[in-house]
Order: C-alpha cells, then structure tokens, then sequence
C-alpha cells in the first residue's frame, strides 16, 4: 500500500478511468433522444396505470431502485414505488408478489444477462404474467433487451448508447446512465427539460474531472472508508462504498448509512485512519443534519477524517454541481467515489479493470443455481358478503378471478342464527376449495376497529363482536369488515378507481354510503367512521330550493342524506312531490320514458348526489369518486353527475374522475377477499 502521488495521466492507462471520464460525452449526446424516450414511455406508462412500480437489479443495478424509490414517493400520485432487489425477489417471491395490484417492474442491468436478471424475468412470467415490464439494459443483445414478453402484461424496453456497456468490473457509466434514464421517465416534474439536465449534469462532470481528480489523486489512502447521505443521497451511498469495495478488492473495507443512522452503532467502524464522506445534500433542512454529523465526527476523531461532498457555500471539502434535486445531481456524487476507488485500486498496485484475478469475483454474476417457485396451484381465497336477505358467498383464485358462488339466506331471527348461517357458509367454501380456506367478510353497518363491536340495521349483530366470534366457531381468524368500505378497496385495486391516490368508494342502494382509500389501503379513522356520508345532514338550502321531505333515518338522526338518496329514498321524493308509491327502478324508467314528473324526481336526486360528492370533495379532495350498488346502473349516471357537481364546485377547484364499479355487484365481496389475499389493506 502506498500513499504517494503520481501524474493523473497514470489511470488512463485503465478502461475504467476511460469509461468513468466518457460520463459527460454519453450524457450529453444521449440527452435528447433521452427526452424523446421518456415522453413516449411516460405515457405509456399513463395509460397502463400501475398501482406500484417495483425497481429491480442485483448489486449496483439494485441501489438505482433505492435512489428513485426515496426521491419519487415524495411526489403526489396515485403510484407507489418500490426498490425491491432481484436478489430479495427470487429468493423470497411471496414476501412481494400479492393479487389484486396492478403491477410494473423495471428491470435494470448492465449486461442483461446475470443469474438474477433470467431467474427475474421467468418468476414474473410464471407468477405474474400480468405485470407490465420496463427493461433498461445497456446490452442490445441481452435478455433484457427482448422484445417479446411470455404474459399478457405489457413490455418495454430502453437500450441505452452501447458505450455504457463498461468493460471494466466496475459498473460506472452504467450506474449513472440507468438512473438518469429511469429518473427522465419517473420524474413527474422534472427540475429542467431533460435534454437540458444532462447537458448541465456533463457540465458539472467535467468541472469534477478538471478540478479535483489531481487533489483526490493527492489525498492519503485511508485504512477504512465510509459513505454517508440523507434521501437519495443514502443509495448514492451505498454504491459509491460498493466502488471502493469492489476495486480496492476488500483491502480498503467500507461502511455507508445515511446521516442519522450512522450514529446508531454503524459509526464502530471509525478509528483516526478512517475516511468519512459526507454527501451534503441541497435540501437545506436535511444538510442541518448532514453538516452536524460531519461536526460530530471531525471533533471525535480528526478533522482530517472527515471529507464533506457537494456546495462550497455549505461547508463542502470537495465541490459537488446542485442540478436540480439531490435525486439528478447524485450521479455527481457518485462520480467521486468512482475516481477515488480507482484511484486507490490503482495505489495498491491492483489490476484495476480486474482486481479479482483469481476469478472470486467476475464482472456479469453468472452459475447461480435457480430454484424456480413450486407451481402448486392457485392460492384460493374465500369471501362473504352479509346482506339483509342473502350472504354471497365466493371463492377466488390468487388473480381474485371468481372460481364459485354461492348464495345462502340470511338468518335475521338473532345473533345465534346469522353465526349459524355463515358458519355454512364458511364450510361451504371449505368444501369447494378442499381446503380450510381463508376469507374475509363484509357486513353492513358499522365496526369499532378498537373493539370489533359492530353496530348494524339489517342484521342481528349488533353489539356483538362477530370477527372475534366468527373466528372461534371457525378455528382461524376471520376479518370483518364494513360492506362500503370492502367496496371501496375492491374498487381502488384493479377497479375503475386503480391508479388513483384517493379513491373515495360510494354505494348508493337500500342504503347509502363509502370508503375511502388512500395509496390502495383503507382509511380506518378511530371509530371506523371515514365513508359513513349517508349520515351527513341534508343541507337547509338543498331542502328549501326542492321542498323536500325531512325524514328520520335508522341510525337515530332527522334528515341524513341516506333518508333521501338511497333507493327507498328516490321513492320518497316520488311520493312527497306526485303522491304516488313507486319503486325507484320504475322511476328512473318511467323518466326515461318522458314522463315530467319522475323526470323531475330523478333531477332532485342528482342535485342531492352532486351536493353530497361536493360535500365529500371539500372532506376529503378524492382524486377519483366509483359509484357502486343498484342506483349506479341508471344509464349516462356519470355524465349528469359531472353535469350537476360542476356549478356546485369553487372557483379554481378541479374535478375528480367520476366512475362506476369496474366490478358490478361483485366488487364488495372482491373487497372481502381483499382483506385476507393480501392487497393492500
């Protein structure tokens, strides 16, 4: 080991050096026909409509997910991004794979063509076929960079300029090429046009490579290095430790963290020949806290010890160029590391293209023994859906794919009876599945998620704590859950609300009423109540402009929007205006017809539904309201909705995306079985 300094023309007798230097040249000259790509793929992306998108490598291809996944789940959207390993993927495939999610997964690697990447790509084509598939690849000719996709999800793939592909062990201009490329298409608000970001992060390159790879160059060689950053800095900081690591061929052993969890233990690496670099970020909030542990530490074990990375004005040792966010300016960063690790590799008198000559380590991972995941049938989930004269009962394959029905009555005589009933219910579905199946049940009315008491009107349960009892008879646990509120998770999983941040779920039938979902997963509250809108009371001016009708509902209030907007209630406003008994379907047929008056009834109920979405828009702001139950099949319900909603909005307010159920009738029970296949709950 030797801490001498030599003339930095010495490194380009390496490709790696030649490779990390050509970074600039490919950003620029990629940047837009980069913008080009990322517009056409963005909007793909849009129509296909993902509920989570799942970045997928192993090694460096991996810490690209990290970076993307802190940065874009900061953004608002209806889309959760995931940094899941191809390593973690195949070897645990149930911690991750669940029905009902519509699915995207990138796919980066260098090569194409690593162990993991094949074992990957035959997991999704054997276990979820239906997954959309974004491959980003430097090789043309790997497997990533197929065209063909074995399911019926949909694929696509960017191939980026053939100069990433490095020679060199060391992945460099592939790493940053990836993220930028994957960062242009993500990013939904880009800090810059994208051919414009790449032209400023190649100038702030070069800047880095004239100005400071003498001065790394010059710096003594440390026993020990560590790599810390905050956000998307922490999986910059773990790739650069990965460099050292690697090209140092383990003689300089590395540590990364981010800025606040290297105190937690993590910082026992750290001695007076250890070297800590600290990614300040531009954020100033997060570089408080960057800056203090770079303090800390400089005042525990040396000044000398500490080398801090980015704005000069912020304290920074070595110059780092802010382009945008630390998310595009992290391949900046990066870029240090990758000089330094050569630099290092090339001190130890290491091969530096190749520093494992004994073949322990090799450039693509390749001979890993697959295992492929047991085909052994689908996974069968059960549902009940406990109406006043029926229980549905379902049984779904993993898809959520309807495999049987059947319906049974509903025992109302007392709490005893309905146990009874869904107890044949349950062993019904255990008869057709072969198996003692797991399931899950709606119930109408409402469920203390703190005790499990429900309290309900169509049938004999309240009081009671049905999950808990259901579950003793049963001998496995049985979640039960609000009808609306199945209804609403149903609906924002592969429903017409996927895709959607918050999804506000509305039944309108016997009674009315909702759910609300927020990335998928149920709002709960602390007694249960989010949804519960038929029991908003009917405004005075509503009342007064239609003379309507003030009516007692069954939950113990006067005048809830239930009395008026649920099926009997249509019938209701029909009696108070002509005097007449009619059933809601004959009003809305007989209106359709030409008859005035119940034309006259069916425009009093849309402007009560239009006051009520108003209502639950100034709650909660859904991005998307799906209406569900009988009333949701009158014809063009969606256009007058939007008609009525649109005069009642405030001034600059947008409107949401109004739907009906993608699952009809079925979609509460779907929801049902939500609660025990594993969708987001």
């Amino acid at each position: 080991m030797t801490n001498a300094a030599f003339p930095a023309t010495d490194l380009d007798r390496w490709a790696t050096t030649r490779e990390i230097k050509r970074q600039p040249a490919i950003w620029r000259s990629f940047g837009p026909h980069l913008a080009t790509i990322a517009a056409e793929i963005k909007a793909w992306i849009a129509e296909r409509r993902p509920d989570e998108v799942w970045f997928s490598g192993a090694g460096t291809s991996a810490f690209v997910g990290e970076t993307l996944a802190s940065y874009l789940n900061t953004a608002p959207g209806p889309i959760r991004f995931r940094a899941i390993p191809s390593t973690d993927l195949i070897a645990a495939p149930r911690n991750y794979l669940r029905p009902g999610i519509k699915l995207l997964v990138v796919s980066f690697g260098r090569s194409g063509n690593s162990s993991e990447t094949i074992g990957t790509l035959d997991l999704l084509a054997a276990h979820a076929p239906e997954a959309d598939r974004l491959h980003i690849t430097c090789n043309a000719n790997s497997a990533l960079a197929r065209t063909d996709n074995a399911g019926p999800g949909e694929l696509r793939n960017i191939v980026l300029p053939p100069e990433t592909d490095d020679s060199g062990f060391a992945m460099t201009s592939s790493y940053t090429t990836m993220l930028l490329t994957a960062l242009a298409v993500f990013d939904p608000a880009p800090p810059a046009p994208i051919a414009e970001l790449m032209a400023r992060l190649a100038d702030g390159a070069e800047a880095l490579l004239a100005g400071q790879l003498e001065r790394l160059i010059a710096l003594p060689m440390p026993e020990r290095a560590v790599f810390l950053g905050s956000g998307p800095l922490t999986g910059s900081s773990r790739e650069s430790a990965l460099k050292v690591l690697e090209l140092a061929a383990g003689q300089i052993p590395t540590s990364w963290d981010s800025t606040l969890g290297f105190r937690h233990g993590p910082k026992a690496i750290t001695n007076g020949r250890t070297r800590v670099f600290v990614l300040l970020s531009s954020d100033p909030h997060t570089r408080r806290y960057d800056t203090d542990l770079a303090t800390e530490v400089a005042a525990q074990f040396g000044a000398d010890v500490v080398l801090r990375l980015g704005d000069p004005a912020a304290g920074a040792d070595i110059p780092v160029p802010s382009v945008g966010t630390d998310a595009w300016s992290s391949v900046l960063y990066v870029m240090v590391a990758q000089l330094l690790s050569v630099i290092w590799s090339h001190k130890l008198g290491l091969t530096v293209d190749n520093p494992f000559a004994s073949g322990n380590l090799t450039r693509v991972v390749a001979g890993v023994k697959l295992y492929p995941l047991p085909a052994t049938g689908p996974q069968l989930f059960g549902a009940l859906d406990v109406g006043g004269t029926k229980i549905e009962a379902r049984l779904f394959d993993n898809k959520l794919d309807v495999i049987e029905r059947q319906r049974f009555p509903t025992a109302k005589g007392s709490y005893e009876e309905l146990l009874q009933a869904l107890e044949g219910a349950v062993g019904w579905l255990d008869q057709v599945s072969g198996t003692k199946v797991q399931l899950g049940v709606g119930l109408p009315g409402l469920i203390d998620p703190a005790t499990g008491i429900s309290m309900t009107s169509n049938v004999p349960a309240t009081g009671h704590t049905l999950s808990a009892d259901l579950s003793a008879r049963i001998g496995r646990a049985i979640p039960v859950e609000n009808d609306c509120k199945c209804f609403a998770l149903s609906e924002a999983n592969g429903g017409a609300g996927a895709g959607y941040r918050t999804v506000f779920g509305l039944i309108l039938g016997t009674g009315a009423g909702g759910g609300v979902t927020v990335d998928g997963k149920l709002v709960v509250g602390h007694n249960g109540l989010p949804g519960e809108v038929g029991h908003f009371g009917l405004p005075a001016e509503l009342v007064q402009r239609h003379n309507l009708p003030i009516v007692a509902c069954g939950c113990g209030r006067t005048g809830c929007y239930e009395t008026l907007l649920s099926g009997p209630g249509m019938g209701r406003i029909a009696k108070h205006l002509t005097g007449e008994t009619v059933d809601s379907a004959a009003i809305v047929a007989r209106a359709a017809a030409g008859d005035a008056a119940m034309r006259q009834v069916l425009d009093i109920w849309f402007d009560i539904l239009g006051e009520l979405v108003h209502t639950i828009q100034l709650t909660i702001d859904a991005d998307c309201v799906v209406i569900g139950g009988g009333l949701s099949n009158i014809d063009g319900l969606v256009t007058e909705l939007s008609r009525v909603f649109a005069p009642k909005m405030l001034p600059g307010v947008r409107q949401p995306a109004f739907a009906t159920a993608r699952f009809g009738d079925a979609s509460g029970v779907r929801g049902a079985a939500m609660l025990v296949a594993g969708a987001r709950k």
